[in-house]
């Protein structure tokens, strides 16, 4: 962030240049808050402890939850390693920079899933990942001990990770005009962890999984997303119908994100909101 601020032209020196620059610049209120807490943070490393800084007040609001087309859309038009990588952000609902520092030693070929270094003080946790994630994930070239990251320091993942979502955000607004669709303009890499986790409360109804698959420590972290999940639940018209009559095809079906509703005359019913 002390980085970041440098590159807007901020004079570090002066308290007032900081606080100039966060009244005029566009950046959220949260972006804004951590701003100032690293600020006093570089300040309290130089020994000035006596600086008053302002208090930024966060503007709560709920993320923004795309359709699942609008995801495999980025996703379709995306080059093989960013293509990889969303397809792990959407199946596995890891953070950004969990996804980035993903090393070949963490992914289970035999048992399909990967293990996750967790991020934000956050537990860890091995996510069951689609055959063709897997596939995909292991034709890429190996070029390090890392999967996504080019020089696997973990010095450099913040800077590597920040230049990747550059890219991706001139990708999305690409697709965005391509399809005529303003929407997926507003998908950033952390929606992919909002729509999972919303995804799972409206199939399971179970707060308690939802917590341990984002590897939450605080179930109030969890809580946001029933909200989500009701508020998407009444805008939602009917559902798509799946059979399955045998183990495989109930499995494809289920990594497709249809859930299981009962099963008749020998043969398993499955839905997903439409």
């Amino acid at each position: 962030m002390i980085k970041s601020l440098m590159k807007h032209g901020v004079e570090l020196s002066d308290p007032d240049s900081v606080i100039r620059f966060l009244n005029v610049c566009s950046w959220e209120s949260g972006t804004k808050d951590i701003a100032i807490d690293s600020y006093r943070d570089y300040l309290n490393m130089l020994g000035l402890k006596d600086v008053q800084l302002p208090h930024i007040r966060r503007d709560e609001k709920d993320p923004f939850i795309p359709l699942e087309e609008e995801l495999d859309a980025l996703i379709s038009n995306a080059r093989t390693k960013m293509s990889s990588l969303l397809r792990v952000l959407k199946e596995s609902a890891v953070r950004p920079i969990e996804a980035w520092r993903l090393k070949w030693l963490d992914i289970d070929v035999a048992n399909r899933c990967v293990t996750i270094t967790p991020a934000k003080y956050s537990k860890p946790r091995r996510p069951k990942i689609s055959e063709q994630t897997l596939n995909i994930l292991c034709s890429l070239p190996r070029t390090g001990e890392c999967v996504f990251s080019p020089s696997g320091n973990k010095e450099q993942f913040s800077d590597e990770l920040e230049h990747f979502a550059i890219n991706f955000c001139k990708m999305k607004r690409r697709v965005a005009g391509k399809l005529a669709n303003p929407r997926i303009s507003l998908i950033s890499l952390r929606t992919f962890r909002y729509w999972k986790a919303t995804t799972l409360y409206h199939q399971t109804k179970d707060i308690l999984y939802v917590k341990e698959f984002l590897g939450h420590k605080n179930i109030a972290n969890t809580l946001r997303y029933v909200h989500l999940a009701n508020a998407l639940a009444g805008n939602e018209d009917g559902y798509t119908c799946k059979l399955a009559k045998t183990v495989h095809e109930a499995s494809d079906i289920i990594e497709n994100g249809f859930e299981y509703v009962t099963e008749m005359d020998s043969v398993k019913l499955f839905r997903k909101r439409k």
